[in-house]
């Protein structure tokens, strides 16, 4: 497994929000799938505040 030692950017954001959704699906069951799309436009800005505070 390669190991990421950049900080993410704006261009990453798709995969890492593919990353989220991917993980939302199958940890958050309670969830409806609009729930899911209500968030996932908003999600490239905590993950690359969280990326970033490594």
């Amino acid at each position: 497994m390669k190991r990421i030692t950049e900080p993410a950017t704006e261009t990453d954001y798709p995969a890492l929000t593919n990353v989220w959704e991917a993980s939302v699906r199958a940890t958050h069951h309670f969830l409806a799938e609009d729930d899911i799309q209500y968030f996932r436009p908003l999600m490239p800005f905590p993950i690359l505040s969280m990326a970033l505070r490594r």
